[in-house]
């Protein structure tokens, strides 16, 4: 099945359009005053022939620029497959694909940085390591770095200063 095509050009939608034995209509009783409704491309043998009235080319393309439509075909000699799209859903597909790619991209920027320690958490660790918290200004105050002493230096200690 070929891939379906777009164009906005009046000149290439006119001519596919002729070219599939088709001509420009509306449906009935959707329009109001100078808006003819739902435009719609007619072909002979259609089912629905009493719903469709025929129009003018000129009328026919002034409402497809009011209602900014894009037309939809595939452009091959036996397909009459043809429809009428909003021109911003045509290029929806590819903003949304730049979204998906965006997110996964950031996705994946996030889980990496959660494995890693950077620099900033490891300083952050570090300063907990050897600060301690005050309470009520929130600051962190630094203790001089000790060596934890043995258990038996710790005897020796309290030995030698009560011998004295």
């Amino acid at each position: 099945m070929p891939a379906a095509k777009t164009t906005t050009d009046h000149k290439e939608i006119r001519k596919w359009v002729e070219a599939h034995g088709g001509w420009p209509a509306h449906v009935k009783q959707t329009g109001r005053g100078r808006d003819p409704g739902i435009l719609r491309v007619d072909f002979p043998g259609f089912s629905g022939e009493d719903t469709l009235e025929p129009m003018s080319w000129k009328e026919w393309f002034d409402a497809f620029e009011k209602h900014e439509l894009a037309f939809l075909y595939q452009d091959s000699p036996r397909s009459r497959f043809s429809k009428l799209v909003d021109r911003e859903s045509t290029s929806a597909p590819t903003r949304r694909a730049n979204a998906a790619k965006r997110t996964a991209k950031k996705r994946t920027t996030v889980r990496t940085a959660a494995k890693r320690p950077t620099a900033k958490r490891t300083a952050k660790r570090t300063t907990a390591r050897r600060g301690a918290m005050t309470k009520r200004t929130g600051t962190t105050t630094a203790r001089p770095a000790t060596k934890k002493k043995s258990s038996t230096a710790r005897k020796s200690s309290r030995a030698g200063t009560s011998r004295r």
